[in-house]
């Protein structure tokens, strides 16, 4: 560390990644290992509290810094660096973040403000989970209840619709332990979820609408029972509630939801499976006049990135169940299938918004959305059948273009297209 970063550290003073100490302190492990479990910091040995450096013995505090770290497990990342101010001799403790909870005697300490403390057990949990250090979904049920019969019997039925997957009924316990739904004979919190009333035991499963109206709740309205069963609720209410925009293209009236179904679906999905259920918190929908947005406790696991997302679930025996019964397409595909399906819709945009605790899915219609001229010629073309070369041939463009924006069109139910082919023909939905 240079002199001039040093220098810009004091003048900023003490805050949740600096902390001055005149001398090392017996508790110098505590703050050690509270910015190892927070995001990290600078230990400052030789500076004053109001920011004045009053030098320290560097020999005396390496030695003390190095039985510090023996305490602490696992040891997190330190880097430590000398300097002489003014012949004052200073020593700055650089720590990383650590990737996994450190802890000292089975206590765990973290850096909140300008002070270091103990977290309870639920903390620990929280922090953990969000880390992806503890999979709560794995974990055994605290409720001991027995999985309701016709939820089992309705897993299957979809294991055999959605994956085309037939499992003998001998099989069924092993394979529901094989997903992680059952610990030996006891259900797991992912197996509580979906062969129970999952409310019953875990409060926060619900799904919560609320309608908005001048930014104040005008109503809301709960769902609850196992999770595929408050996804599928939910998913109907909302797809009722969003409006359509009417366009009239050439002589007829069409009809368009505002915001496209399968992204709002895939959206809900996503939050169900990926939030973090040890927040007491539950899934909202927040149905604006000009937006909808849907909000999940838990950020992001470290690592994933919105821009190019990958498959690191932190639920993954939930994902696993939501998987088999088609909920789920595919593993890690969530955000880019909400994305494509906003990029054809053309009527709305969609952004995301997440922080440690909560993850956000913005849909926002656009006020001037409308279909191209292109776009409507393409439409009075087709009141007959007709194929996409002569589409193209009539309006002077290329087949390719023709039939991207065929298919876009397809995708808003505007146009329908029968055939396979040499003997595919579009035509303009009625």
């Amino acid at each position: 560390m240079d002199l001039d970063t040093f220098l810009a550290l004091i003048r900023g003073g003490e805050s949740e990644r600096v902390e001055f100490k005149k001398m090392p302190v017996k508790t110098l492990h505590h703050e050690i290992a509270a910015f190892a479990n927070a995001d990290g910091g600078y230990l400052i040995i030789g500076v004053g509290d109001n920011g004045s450096i009053v030098g320290t013995d560097i020999k005396k505090a390496l030695e003390q810094v190095t039985g510090a770290l023996q305490s602490i497990v696992p040891p997190p990342q330190v880097t430590t660096h000398k300097l002489s101010v003014n012949q004052r001799q200073v020593l700055i403790i650089e720590v990383g973040k650590s990737p996994s909870l450190c802890s000292i005697g089975g206590v765990v300490y973290i850096r909140i403000g300008t002070s270091a403390r103990p977290l309870s057990v639920q903390e620990i949990l929280l922090l953990s989970s969000e880390q992806g250090t503890f999979t709560w979904d794995e974990a055994p049920s605290a409720a001991d209840m027995k999985a309701n019969p016709r939820y089992i019997d309705w897993f299957f039925k979809k294991i055999q619709e959605s994956r085309g997957k037939h499992i003998d009924p001998k099989d069924r316990d092993r394979y529901l332990r094989s997903t992680g739904a059952f610990r030996k004979d006891r259900l797991t919190n992912a197996g509580t979820l979906f062969f129970l009333n999952s409310t019953d035991a875990i409060p926060q499963a619900k799904i919560r609408m609320i309608g908005m109206e001048n930014d104040e709740p005008a109503w809301s309205k709960e769902y609850e029972g196992p999770v595929w069963q408050t996804i599928e609720g939910a998913y109907t209410d909302l797809v009722r509630e969003i409006k359509k925009i009417e366009l009239i293209v050439g002589v007829r009236r069409v009809r368009i939801e505002e915001y496209p179904p399968r992204a709002l679906r895939e959206a809900l999905i996503n939050a169900v499976a990926h939030r973090n259920y040890v927040i007491s918190a539950d899934i909202r929908i927040f149905l604006y006049p000009g937006r909808i947005e849907i909000r999940n406790p838990g950020g992001l696991m470290p690592g994933v990135d919105i821009l190019d997302p990958e498959h690191i679930p932190r639920n993954p025996a939930l994902s696993n169940l939501l998987y088999d019964t088609g909920f789920i397409e595919r593993y890690g595909f969530g955000i880019r299938l909400i994305q494509d399906e906003v990029k054809r819709h053309s009527f709305c945009s969609v952004s995301f918004e997440t922080t440690a605790n909560r993850f956000r899915v913005i849909f926002e219609r656009k006020r001037d959305a409308q279909l191209d001229a292109t776009d409507r010629q393409i439409l009075d073309a087709i009141h007959n059948p007709s194929k996409s070369s002569e589409i193209a041939c009539s309006l002077g463009m290329s087949k390719p273009a023709i039939i991207r924006r065929l298919k876009n069109l397809e995708e808003l139910g505007l146009v329908k297209k029968e055939g396979s082919g040499a003997h595919t023909r579009y035509t303009a939905s009625s």
